[in-house]
């Protein structure tokens, strides 16, 4: 009798011991369910936000050329990413040199000038490059945050949308006016706002915000546009400046729209669509300084109409106009008197005789 109670209770006891060890395994399942859940989330966050990223995101397989390696970088400042590597072939690698980071700073991409190095280069500070095992590792740091950068860039899309014109002269004339209008120069001691994005968000800017700007809304409109850097002023090469060329109807001409924004407030065309010869005080330097500008700029400035020509704006214009139209009514009523005056004489001198 003690036996087979013996052996009820240590068969309960084997009972139990299953039931408990039955429990540690479903939580040990639970919890391993849980911890894997919690790794592939881990994985594919760091998938999605890992600093490395292989070049295929960028749009190539490996880096062949310099021009691939521009585009990469544009990508990257897109993307605001302030750390990245990508593949890089031998002979690209060749061709890298400590000017590389320099001349991607004046890099135009003709088929998708707002990827320009021209112009994403005011959108980040220093960049370093460093190759190891086959990789380039680019690192850059970015004074705006990516909202910023995407907030401002909806808002001169949307804004080239509206200044878009029937015809190219129309637009670039139309960019030029609202520049003119809706900014004014930034005359602070350390001319902090040198870009646009500054510029449309403080209401002032220097050269470079002008030029940026104007870069920016007339490549977003089709029309080919440069940003050219140089000096400004008497020629004695001491104050940097930014101004830049709009091609129209095949030709390239000069434009500072700056230099076109007075304190005043009026819209001078002094400086709008002109040759080298009629745009003093302007030199380009560096890249922008070879033969190569100096041929495709058009001899001739652009031929304005009238009034702009002139330089007079619509409210100078009409007080002109009431002038002379005030002049020729008090020379009719003069002569009108005078017609009478001699009438009268002439029927006195009649009467005498």
């Amino acid at each position: 009798m003690q036996s087979l109670n013996r052996c009820k209770c240590r068969a309960m006891e084997i009972d139990l011991e299953e039931q408990a060890m039955s429990k540690i395994m479903v939580t040990i399942f639970k919890r391993r369910r849980f911890i894997g859940i919690i790794c592939l989330v881990a994985l594919i966050f760091i998938s999605f936000n890992s600093a490395e990223y292989s070049s295929e995101a960028a749009g190539t397989a490996e880096i062949q050329t310099l021009d691939d390696l521009y585009e990469v970088i544009s990508l990257q400042v897109m993307e605001h990413k302030s750390d990245a590597s990508y593949s890089i072939s031998d002979s690209a690698l060749k061709e890298l040199s400590s000017d590389t980071r320099v001349e991607y700073y004046d890099h135009f991409d003709e088929d998708n000038p707002l990827m320009s190095g021209c112009y994403l280069r005011y959108y980040f500070g220093l960049n370093q490059m460093f190759y190891s095992n086959g990789k380039l590792r680019v690192v850059m740091f970015f004074p705006y945050t990516k909202e910023e950068m995407d907030s401002h860039f909806k808002l001169m899309d949307e804004l080239a949308v509206s200044l878009k014109c029937d015809s190219d002269y129309d637009t670039i004339q139309a960019v030029h006016d609202y520049l003119v209008k809706n900014f004014k120069y930034d005359h602070s001691t350390f001319y902090e706002n040198h870009t646009d994005i500054e510029g449309f968000r403080d209401g002032q800017m220097v050269c470079s915000g002008y030029s940026l700007a104007a870069f920016y809304l007339l490549n977003k409109a089709g029309i080919s546009t440069r940003v050219i850097t140089g000096y400004g002023g008497d020629g004695s090469g001491d104050v940097n400046h930014m101004w830049n060329m709009v091609e129209l109807d095949g030709r390239w001409y000069n434009m500072d729209i700056t230099w076109d924004d007075s304190d005043e407030g009026n819209i001078s065309y002094r400086f709008f669509l002109k040759s080298d010869k009629d745009f003093p005080g302007h030199i380009r330097m560096g890249n922008y300084a070879t033969r190569y500008y100096d041929i495709i700029i058009s001899d001739e400035s652009y031929k304005l109409p009238f009034k702009l020509r002139m330089g007079m704006s619509k409210g100078k214009w009409s007080v002109l106009i009431l002038i002379i139209v005030a002049e020729i009514a008090a020379l009719y009523v003069k002569q009108k008197k005078k017609g009478k005056k001699e009438d009268t004489v002439y029927e006195e001198e009649q009467d005498y005789y």
